[in-house]
């Protein structure tokens, strides 16, 4: 108490002295133009300021600059405003003085000055813990002195030993791995030469080199790489989750530059925006100053490595622009609000009714000794007797369950049926046995997502399996000028088909990469992602696996993708004929546009080219005759086929110029840029070729049927969420059992008023085994509209399917669950970044590592390879878990409140003014030695085999609406341990003496358990194999 009390004066006094700070440096602010993104050589651009910029290097000296800082948490642990704001990063830079954070990787919790305090600030937030500390400290007044000091302050001490044991080593695992990271060395380049420096002294303006496998330790430029096209590759999975490889691109006007000491010869400077916490946009500009002009480079996101990334091939040379605090990875590592489950709230209301039941047991023996004049001073009488009465209030719960929950988790992981289930949030792990709604993604989750092309529509033909081979020898043909056939039917045919596969192999993401190219640091061998002869079928990397098979399915019409870089793209013919194109501009996939879009132009024919493929939805819009498109795309649809239509638009010189110059205006626009990109996008995307349509299929995972099965049988309801179509998302849920003929399905389309809608909610509400069909669109207008009506639909039927739902409402959806019914679990599951939102807002979180990376599973509660895996972590990990942890409350509640009422039978059988009737001592050993183990051991309780529990999901369904943490479970303990003690404490008061009662009255504890157990075994009992 001392100690924390001088604590806290020396914060309250540090707050009302302290001054404001400032930071004397010698950088004058200085305010230049703030540029949009795009790469495009821009030059002569005449802005206003946008974002205030603050400068690395020295300029004048003298000059103080003030950074206001308005919290006193700024001030103390050092947060600036400089970065808050923009930096200009002029070449070479001083590297003293840097006002910007440091690059020490920190992830400790606690110092040697700080490990104590705080550990006792965190364990006295909870109120049971300040309650018991009360008690240890009432000890040291005489007059309400009721027993040994040891006996109060032995297991509160015991506790924070133990907290203390456990943060300590945690705390010590990430400190090694912080003193790991911050030891590595990196080569920065000086005007006098190289020099090795530890990743934690770099800082902004620093030029590195990075090599081979090697991490990035800051936020950095790509300056130049040793490859001459100016790419490079990284892996991001440490990063993002995401497991393909990223392509990064040099900036244009450094990477010319072949000496690396000519980076300090030129005026470079490097200007870049105020560091936030999205990872997929960046604003900056590189400016590099010749004699007779200013070159200017906009610099956006394919032009920066983040922290924490790993260079995958060859070496590349960067500038530091964010250190520390200031980098993607530390901003974007967000304190995620903690997950309670239901039994943390159960536990909450038994502690509750603990302190009622103290008080009524401390009034009422008052009373009853009070009426015996026994006693002198009510108050200090009544503190007496809640002192006495204290064992009702748990002490060791909280450690116990802890304990649990550690036990839980080591055997999930252990298990050896599930062995690729990983627990990263144990203190949900009860709430697996009680899950009553289960949202699940439907590709990568229910799916492989693991693609291959089985069908190709055109106008008049659909080629698929055997016909293949057909369309092979229509693309040679189409290649082959002497081979043409003779007819200008199938010639126009076979020049379609041949713009289909090559706007397939061309518009894409995909890039094929050298795996087995070594990179040579001493030498500077130069990273290769072109490979003299054909590359082979899995060195293709893609962030998209339609990409990937629809690549791999043209190379097998042997029209293949050699080669890609920043600049062109290189395809070789069915007659091993190399076909250059430059890239002139990539319009890339979002979620908003739906479609990617590439012009390129041909290096010998030098026809330009528009390419793009995307949603039906979308597309149609764009394309000149459309009239089979939708019948098509619907047909591949209702067949599981993920659908994407191509299209091709030949533009002249002319035309390409006018839109380059408006796109370039466009792209410089400060406010409204996106909608100012799309308004001259949509000058060009139009009256375009329809080519094609690929249908993707997607297997279902191995058991999926099985498991969903087993899922509806348990009484959990089934939610699969998708962005796909309509037709798609239907051919799946048929597929996976989760829509059959027994059910109802009830399609709610975006064109029904708010009538009748509410009529056909209203008609779904009384059929149980009714299945919801709708789409993300009429998600958000029932819930603006019709919320309580909607959720009292959902909780009645069977199962919802939802389509083209976006990952914002696949989390509100999850939210509108757990507002109807806050008694009910629901669990997400997911494999991709756009599950994220959902598996955080759900009670209990699932990710599968699949194809996307494991981005999803490292931000869920539990950890999963596949579906089929969720059946034996809910029915045996979830439900034993539930079951455990409900017994051990119980056990324990039924410790305290033995010894409590058998200290009121006492008190009021012999009149003792107010007198424990155990010694310290035995009370000590009473809640640890004699008792800890006994009640410990329930966590081994398994009440039902394992194969019977995934034989039978009728148990899970019995087992979750029983709720066995209750105020009526704590009533009749009350009652139970009032029975047992009035019989055993009253005979032993008549047959022998008070030593021999307080001996036997460890009986009520043992005997009737043994007896229950004996002569009454758990009904589950039966079912045993």
């Amino acid at each position: 108490l001392p100690i924390l009390r001088a604590v806290v004066n020396f914060n309250v006094s540090l707050f009302l002295l302290m001054p404001k700070v400032y930071y004397k440096t010698n950088i004058p602010e200085i305010e230049p133009l703030m540029v949009g993104s795009g790469n495009e050589s821009i030059s002569n651009i005449s802005v206003e300021p946008a974002v205030k910029f603050h400068p690395a290097t020295t300029w004048n000296e003298g000059q103080d600059v003030q950074i206001a800082s308005g919290s006193l948490w700024k001030r103390i642990f050092g947060h600036s405003s400089a970065s808050a704001m923009g930096r200009k990063i002029c070449l070479p830079c001083n590297r003293k003085g840097s006002i910007f954070p440091s690059n020490i990787v920190q992830n400790q919790k606690y110092n040697i000055l700080t490990f104590i305090p705080l550990i006792l600030c965190e364990q006295f937030k909870s109120y049971l813990n300040m309650f018991f500390l009360a008690l240890a400290v009432s000890q040291f007044i005489p007059a309400i002195q009721v027993g040994y000091m040891y006996a109060y302050w032995g297991p509160l001490c015991f506790m924070f030993i133990i907290t203390m044991c456990r943060e300590g080593y945690d705390d010590l695992k990430r400190f090694i791995r912080d003193r790991e990271l911050n030891e590595l060395k990196y080569q920065v380049l000086l005007p006098g030469g190289r020099e090795e420096v530890k990743s934690s002294q770099l800082v902004v303006g620093d030029i590195i080199n990075v090599y081979k496998n090697q991490r990035i330790p800051a936020d950095i430029v790509l300056i130049r790489t040793l490859e001459k096209t100016g790419t490079c590759f990284v892996r991001t999975d440490q990063f993002d989750g995401e497991t393909d490889w990223k392509l990064r691109i040099a900036c244009p006007l450094t990477q010319k530059i072949e000496n690396e000491m000519d980076f300090f010869r030129n005026d470079i400077t490097v200007y870049a925006a105020a560091p936030t916490k999205d990872i997929y946009t960046f604003h900056g500009l590189v400016e590099k100053k010749n004699k007779n002009e200013n070159e200017q480079f906009v610099l956006n996101v394919d032009n920066v490595l983040w922290t924490d990334t790993v260079l995958a091939a060859g070496s590349i040379t960067g500038v530091v622009v964010y250190t520390g605090k200031d980098t993607r990875t530390y901003l974007k590592t967000s304190s995620s609000s903690s997950k309670s489950g239901l039994l943390e709230h159960d536990v909450n209301i038994i502690t509750i009714l603990s302190f009622l039941f103290m008080f009524f047991m401390a009034a009422a023996e008052l009373l009853l000794i009070f009426k015996a004049e026994f006693l002198s001073d009510t108050v200090v009488g009544f503190i007496r007797f809640l002192l006495l009465f204290s064992y009702v209030i748990p002490f060791s719960l909280r450690i116990n369950l802890d304990l649990a929950k550690i036990f839980y988790a080591y055997s999930v992981s252990e298990d050896k049926p599930s062995s690729g289930i990983l627990v990263r949030n144990s203190t949900v792990t009860e709430d697996l046995g009680r899950v009553s709604y289960v949202l699940c993604d439907k590709t990568g989750t229910l799916t492989q997502n693991c693609m291959r092309l089985k069908k190709l529509s055109f106008s008049t033909v659909c080629y698929q399996g055997n016909a293949f081979s057909e369309l092979s020898e229509i693309i040679k043909s189409a290649y082959s000028a002497s081979s043409l056939p003779e007819d200008d039917e199938h010639r126009k045919h076979a020049k379609t088909v041949r713009d289909a596969l090559e706007a397939i192999v061309i518009c894409n993401n995909v890039t094929p990469v050298d795996t087995n190219t070594e990179s040579d640091d001493s030498d500077d061998m130069a990273l290769r992602t072109a490979i003299p002869m054909i590359v082979e079928e899995d060195c293709y990397q893609a962030s998209s696996p339609d990409e990937i098979a629809l690549v791999s399915w043209a190379r097998k019409m042997n029209v293949i993708l050699n080669h890609r870089d920043v600049n062109q793209i290189q395809i070789v013919d069915p007659f091993t004929n190399e076909r250059d194109y430059k890239i002139l501009q990539i319009f890339p996939f979002t979620s908003e546009r739906k479609r990617m879009s590439i012009i390129v132009q041909d290096k010998l024919t030098k026809e330009i080219c528009l390419y793009s493929k995307g949603a039906d939805v979308v597309m149609q819009r764009m394309v000149e005759q459309n009239d089979w498109l939708e019948e098509e795309s619907a047909n591949l649809s209702r067949e599981g086929l993920r659908t994407l239509v191509v299209a091709k638009r030949v533009l002249s010189l002319q035309l390409y110029n006018e839109f380059a110059e408006e796109y370039k205006k466009a792209q410089l626009v400060l406010t409204n840029r996106n909608n100012a990109i799309e308004a001259v996008l949509a000058t060009i995307e139009r009256d375009m070729k329809l080519l094609c349509i690929t249908g993707v299929e997607d297997l279902l995972q191995t058991d999926v049927t099985v498991t969903l099965e087993l899922l509806i049988n348990a009484g959990i309801k089934i939610w699969m969420l998708t962005g796909d179509k309509l037709e798609t998302a239907m051919c799946v849920a048929k597929l996976s059992g989760l829509v059959n003929r027994k059910h109802t399905v009830l399609h709610l389309p975006t064109t029904l008023k708010n009538e009748d809608t509410l009529l056909q909610l209203e008609n779904l509400k009384n059929c149980p085994n009714g299945v919801l069909v709708i789409s993300g669109e009429m998600v958000k207008i029932c819930l603006e509209n019709c919320f309580k009506k909607f959720c009292e639909c959902c909780q009645n039927i069977s199962s919802v399917v939802c389509y083209r739902c976006s990952p914002a409402q696949k989390a509100e959806m999850v939210r509108m669950l757990k507002e109807a019914d806050k008694k009910k679990v629901v669990a997400a599951v997911g494999d991709g970044g756009n599950d994220i939102a959902m598996i955080m807002a759900s009670d209990t979180g699932v990710g599968i590592v699949g194809k996307e990376g494991c981005h999803a599973s490292m931000a869920a509660d539990f950890s999963i390879k596949s579906f089929s895996e969720l059946s034996p972590l809910l029915f045996i990990h979830g439900r034993y878990s539930y079951l455990r942890s409900s017994k051990l409350i119980q056990s324990i509640m039924h410790r305290g409140l033995i010894v409590a009422v058998m200290q009121f039978l006492y008190s009021y059988l012999y009149d003792t003014d107010s007198e424990p009737m155990f010694s310290g001592v035995l009370m000590l050993l009473y809640t640890t030695l004699y008792t800890m183990v006994p009640v410990f051991s329930l966590v081994l309780n398994r009440d039902t085999k394992e194969s019977s529990l995934l034989l039978y999901p009728e148990l899970y369904k019995e087992f979750k609406s029983v709720r066995l943490v209750s105020w009526k479970s704590f009533v009749k303990w009350v009652a139970t341990s009032g029975f047992q003690d009035t019989t055993f404490v009253y005979k032993f008061s008549f047959w022998w003496k008070v030593a021999a009662m307080i001996a036997g009255s460890f009986c009520p504890f043992y005997l009737p358990k043994i007896f229950m157990r004996k002569f009454y075994p758990p009904k589950s009992a039966k079912l045993q194999l």
